[in-house]
């Protein structure tokens, strides 16, 4: 059954950009409640500023950086409005990442996709605008018409379906594929740049390497994608709870509870590559009580440490009326996974200390001799072998 993606290019942006055009030539970063990057512009882009940045890392990077708080709120009114129009051109649509969503199409084949889909990014764009114009991917599977989507221009449409499917991903980049970093970057490692690369694995070395979650990348390399289009109102809530006998009456007992709920509740997801963008505690009291929090968050997530810690940070500020007698946690808006930015040393910062403790590592795996440490001795001139002096890098 073909399925639809339609992706209108770094929503928060684009909705700046209806505003005003002309914020796309300047380097502007729309920021999280967490203060870090959520959207760039292409000048911002150019710079070096990526999503997931903080702000003092985006500014070393672009000193003329602007940097805006994003309303969520607002940003999530405009997409909802951008799924009702959906809506109308089919019974299921599910929202994905902000701006993107994916839209069954059991009736159409490879002619009548490209028209179809050609209305549909018509309608959009005189209903929200040029500037929020969407690109659209079609085929029979999830994560080829997103690829399709994301490898097109805004305002055009790419059908892949039958015998294009296999050529169209086959030189695609690995870092399409939602891997956790560490995953990513051991294939970097390895030598496999391409879904093609990672689609010719041996289906035995693919699960002692990456697991279920590794598996089911791979299939999806392979363009065998059999995940159905679900509703927004049909997508699963996933609940743990527990009691506490006798009531506790501090955040440690309570935050260890947390996180051991909230870690059965991730297993599931990563394996699936899937992430959730809702999260809602539910505390009860010994004297009936109950205190409930909801947070919808920037962006979905599978990461335990972020998720526990909004949960304790709202906890300490609160004031418990009674002893805590049980806890509930909710997981919903789930979604397919964000893919994680492959980074040249995984959990490394931007300091000096931290890139020589990633390059030590890397001399302890492929032994000595093999990198080299530059040292400036003039920026003045302009020889290079006179302004730069090499040596070896001793671990």
């Amino acid at each position: 059954m073909p399925i639809i993606a339609c992706a209108i290019p770094y929503f928060p942006i684009a909705l700046l950009a209806r505003a005003d055009p002309g914020i796309l030539q300047q380097p502007v970063a729309m920021l999280n409640a967490e203060e870090r990057v959520l959207a760039t512009t292409p000048a911002a882009r150019m710079a070096g500023v990526a999503v997931g940045q903080t702000v003092r890392q985006a500014q070393t990077l672009c000193p003329a950086l602007v940097c805006q708080v994003a309303d969520l709120a607002l940003i999530r009114q405009e997409y909802e409005y951008v799924l009702a129009l959906l809506d109308e051109f089919a019974d299921a649509v599910e929202p994905a990442s902000l701006g993107t969503a994916y839209i069954a199409a059991p009736d159409l084949d490879a002619a009548s996709a490209a028209p179809f889909c050609q209305e549909m990014g018509k309608q959009l764009r005189q209903e929200f605008g040029e500037a929020l114009q969407p690109a659209i991917g079609c085929d029979s599977g999830k994560f080829t018409a997103l690829a399709a989507a994301r490898h097109t221009r805004a305002g055009a449409v790419r059908v892949v379906l039958g015998e294009a499917e296999t050529p169209f991903l086959r030189p695609l980049p690995i870092h399409l594929l939602p891997l956790a970093a560490e995953h990513l970057q051991l294939l970097h490692w390895l030598g496999i740049r391409t879904l093609g690369d990672f689609a010719a694995l041996p289906t035995k070395s693919v699960m002692q390497q990456f697991g279920k979650a590794g598996r089911l990348a791979q299939l999806w390399a392979q363009g065998q994608d059999k995940r159905p289009v679900a509703p927004r109102h049909k997508r699963p809530i996933y609940t743990r709870s527990a009691e506490f006998e006798p009531a506790i009456q501090s955040l440690t007992p309570l935050a260890a509870t947390a996180k051991r709920l909230l870690e059965s509740l991730l297993v599931p997801l990563r394996e699936q590559l899937q992430a959730a963008q809702g999260l809602r505690s539910v505390l009860r009291f010994e004297q009936g009580q109950e205190q409930a929090d909801v947070w919808h968050l920037s962006a979905p997530t599978t990461d335990l440490d972020k998720l526990l810690q909004r949960l304790t940070h709202r906890w300490e500020s609160a004031i418990w009326p009674a002893p805590v007698s049980g806890c509930s946690i909710d997981l919903s808006d789930i979604q397919e996974a964000p893919g994680d930015q492959l980074l040249l040393f995984p959990g490394a910062g931007t300091s000096a200390a931290h890139l020589v403790e990633g390059v030590q590592e890397l001399v302890v795996r492929y032994g000595p001799g093999r990198f080299l440490l530059a040292e400036t001795l003039d920026y003045n001139l302009l020889r290079m072998e006179r302004r730069v002096r090499l040596q070896e890098f001793a671990a």
